[in-house]
């Protein structure tokens, strides 16, 4: 079964992190911009264009490494309002390329960070996780009545991946589909 957040859940999984400002906008991004782990961990300084409002997810090399998207196409999630407030308020520590820097200034090494995240959210009681937040971008997205293709673009994936993992969609939100006349 797929979980995702409630809007209310979001609102609390982001106050949690008030005083924690880089894995608070980790988690944001994760949630408004449907990223997996890896690629909001691999996010360099000049893959995120507040000017343009996309983030991109690209294959590149840094400091001798290679990482490329899973799918091996790259692609750019636009920005929303809400998440460009987060951005706006946020700015990477450190001289190193990272987006998101480790507290060593190192890039988060995936299991590391997910094991951290967890713990944090023990801490707190809550039990999201990073795929928990990608299904939340792609279920309320569905929930909006954005198609499947925009969201499997927007996510990366394929409509049927798309159709089959992210975009829970609770009937009990479909008042409007079932009425006949406007």
């Amino acid at each position: 079964m797929v979980r995702f957040l409630t809007l209310e859940d979001v609102e609390e999984q982001l106050e949690a992190f008030k005083d924690m400002p880089v894995i608070r906008t980790m988690v944001a991004v994760y949630i408004y911009a449907g990223l997996r782990r890896a690629e909001a961990l691999w996010l360099t300084r000049g893959d995120v264009d507040l000017t343009r409002r996309l983030i991109y997810i690209r294959a590149k090399e840094v400091d001798g490494e290679y990482w490329q998207p899973k799918t091996k196409r790259n692609r750019a999630v636009p920005i929303s309002s809400t998440l460009e407030k987060l951005l706006k308020s946020y700015r990477p520590h450190g001289e190193n390329p990272w987006y998101f820097p480790s507290s060593s200034g190192q890039r988060w090494d995936p299991d590391t960070f997910g094991h951290y995240l967890a713990d944090l959210n023990e801490k707190r009681g809550l039990v999201w996780t990073c795929l928990d937040f990608r299904h939340t971008f792609g279920s309320q997205l569905a929930q909006r009545g954005v198609s499947l293709y925009k969201i499997a673009e927007l996510m990366g994936n394929s409509p049927e991946i798309c159709r089959r993992h992210y975009a829970a969609i609770r009937t009990e939100h479909l008042h409007k589909d079932v009425e006949f006349e406007d």
